[in-house]
């Protein structure tokens, strides 16, 4: 009778703790403040920050120059004043000081991003961006209060590396220009701002934001990009405008150009520069390609609401097309 008594104890004492999982101080805290539930849905107090980007870059074909500047509105839908703000540049994993979780050869490494202008609410800031890693703080003169929108104006450049992996040099006159442009990290409900360093394993924990992007491109490099082509007239001849056009309402592969019309130099306006505008909105991120001597493909998918256009630039010879 004593054992079985004993028994039960111990069997009681056992579902007790295997119910009592330890839950971390941090997410403890976000479901006592509402932000977050147990259902594993958006508590009644949830929010997200969020950033409307408008960008301007230019990519030029013979430095393998990348230089840009932006305007971001950021709204603090937080409870918090931010006292900083966290900048993440992906790409600064290039440089060579940069932890990694792996050996890279000389190709992979570049001299990273260079900050030529920071400004954050009409105030200017003295940003030296020679020692950054992949993210890093910016102590602010003024607080960006809670609930309330900001402007924060940044112009940069940086290298293309020479051997591509996420991105980069694919050829001497293709690139593919993926992480191009400074970002303000995410600032959430149970750790604050995200500080955690890439270091090419990961995967990337990016706000929903909107971006508007007008990117510069030499003569006859076509440019291919997340969103909306919004301005296929101002850059395209006749001919594959109208094939681009076509393949907007088409279930069939459209070839807009081949490699033999790239190389020839038809296909796009030949101004010394065409700038190609793009618009995505409630996205995580936004990355372009573009090349002077991929063949382009382009079709459309009918969805629900509205159809979507599908481009494909590959290599003419690729063996996966």
């Amino acid at each position: 009778m004593r054992r079985l008594v004993w028994g039960l104890l111990l069997l009681s004492s056992w579902q007790f703790s295997a119910q009592e999982l330890y839950m971390p101080r941090n997410i403890k805290k976000a479901y006592e403040n509402g932000t977050r539930d147990l259902s594993g849905a958006p508590g009644k107090n949830y929010w997200q920050n969020k950033g409307i980007y408008n960008v301007d870059v230019k990519v030029d074909a013979t430095t393998k120059m990348v230089s840009g500047k932006e305007t971001i509105l950021y709204t603090n839908n937080s409870p918090n004043s931010l006292n900083e703000l966290a900048i993440r540049f992906v790409n600064n994993l290039h440089k060579p000081q940069a932890p990694r979780s792996g050996m890279v050869s000389k190709d992979f490494l570049t001299s990273g991003l260079h900050i030529k202008s920071f400004v954050v609410n009409g105030e200017k800031y003295n940003v030296n961006s020679e020692n950054w890693g992949t993210v890093e703080k910016v102590k602010l003169h003024s607080a960006l209060k809670a609930k309330t929108k900001s402007e924060i104006k940044i112009e940069w450049e940086y290298p293309l590396s020479v051997q591509s992996g996420r991105e980069g040099q694919i050829d001497p006159e293709t690139f593919y220009v993926a992480y191009s442009f400074p970002r303000i990290s995410v600032y959430d409900d149970y750790n604050g701002w995200d500080m955690l360093p890439h270091s090419d394993r990961q995967e990337f924990y990016n706000d929903f934001n909107d971006y508007s992007f007008a990117i510069t491109a030499p003569k006859n490099y076509v440019v291919w990009a997340t969103g909306d082509f919004l301005n296929p007239e101002a850059v395209l001849q006749s001919e594959y405008l109208k094939r681009f056009k076509t393949s907007l309402k088409s279930d069939k592969v459209i070839h807009v150009a081949t490699e033999h019309e790239m190389k020839s130099g038809k296909v796009t306006k030949q101004n010394k520069w065409n700038v190609w505008k793009f618009k995505a909105s409630h996205i995580t991120d936004f990355c372009f390609a573009l090349s002077n001597h991929y063949a382009w493909d382009a079709s459309s998918v009918q969805l629900k609401t509205k159809r979507a256009s599908v481009q494909a630039a590959y290599k003419a010879d690729g063996k996966g097309f």
